[in-house]
């Protein structure tokens, strides 16, 4: 499928929120809004962003047509998710593609997001990027990270080698590999298999992370994938964090570490790739761009964007 870029924003330009997955306190949006204001950005909100039904922020339709309306919208320069949670992956059956492929916009968020991006690159085309959203800029994100985020959404231009602030690494396969990004929250990615959005790691490079996961559950989901074929086909493998996963293992029970079960999964496959990739469910983390080419280094724990992700 065509590569479609989205127009890099600045400052000045209109970002719109919304909640296609779980929902999110007043309170709490305005304080996440703020880094988006202080750099001079306009904010205009969804009609349903604030709704609750449920763990939900609103009913499926409700959902559906705010992400719909953003992206209609010509006045919306950029749509960024007030938060993930759950529920993304059901109002795909209400979203037109065409109507995404003919108003291309910068689009992010990350967790449960990773079913919107999967559904936008396999049915659109659309770069998009696996983000910081407003219910992670309730707490302080550090300066480095923000300034990747910026620097991903208002400069047309490659990233080049993205930073790892010297997080520790652990290198699974040796060497280098290029391919094009995709990847996102492995809980959502392995939900994926068997749907319309299905993960599509043909000639890619991964990037994979999670949050509050046992170590079996790492297990499970990461040979699940492998079955339906997906670590076969890829060029590498950037994981970030099973983060909190230490909490899942009761004193005296016998499991596996998540190193030793990436080591049983990746270093069969003989694909570069390595453990320690600072970007989801952390403080700090990394915006990534989907769709673009990029090299992984095994070896030193770093992946380079070689491609830029938007226009001017």
């Amino acid at each position: 499928m065509l590569l479609i870029k989205p127009r890099a924003i600045a400052p000045g330009d209109t970002i719109g929120i919304v909640s296609p997955s779980g929902p999110m306190s007043e309170e709490d949006l305005e304080k996440g809004l703020q880094p988006l204001r202080a750099r001079g950005y306009r904010i205009v909100l969804g009609t349903h962003v604030l709704a609750r039904r449920g763990h939900l922020a609103g009913t499926d339709e409700q959902r559906a047509h705010d992400l719909m309306a953003m992206f209609a919208r010509e006045d919306v320069d950029m749509v960024l998710c007030s938060r993930g949670g759950y529920g993304a992956a059901r109002i795909i059956p209400y979203l037109e593609p065409s109507l995404f492929r003919n108003n291309p916009k910068i689009f992010a968020g990350y967790s449960d997001i990773t079913v919107l991006h999967l559904w936008l690159q396999r049915h659109v085309g659309l770069v998009t990027f696996y983000a910081p959203m407003p219910i992670t800029m309730t707490r302080e994100i550090p300066a480095h990270a923000m300034e990747v985020f910026w620097r991903a959404l208002e400069q047309p231009e490659p990233l080049g080698e993205l930073p790892t602030w010297q997080v520790p690494y652990h290198p699974l396969v040796s060497g280098k590999a290029q391919g094009r990004l995709t990847g996102g929250c492995l809980c959502l990615m392995a939900d994926s298999v068997g749907t319309p959005y299905e993960i599509d790691t043909r000639e890619a490079i991964v990037f994979i992370e999670d949050v509050d996961e046992a170590p079996y559950r790492l297990d499970a989901m990461l040979n699940h994938l492998k079955l339906a074929g997906k670590w076969a086909v890829c060029k590498g493998v950037a994981f970030g964090e099973d983060t909190r996963w230490e909490q899942h293992v009761k004193e005296g029970e016998s499991s596996l570490t998540p190193d030793e079960i990436l080591d049983d999964y990746f270093k069969p496959e003989g694909k570069p790739a390595f453990a320690g990739f600072p970007f989801g469910h952390i403080k700090d983390p990394l915006t990534l761009p989907y769709g673009v080419l990029a090299e992984l280094d095994a070896d030193r724990g770093t992946v380079s964007v070689l491609e830029s992700a938007t226009v001017r």
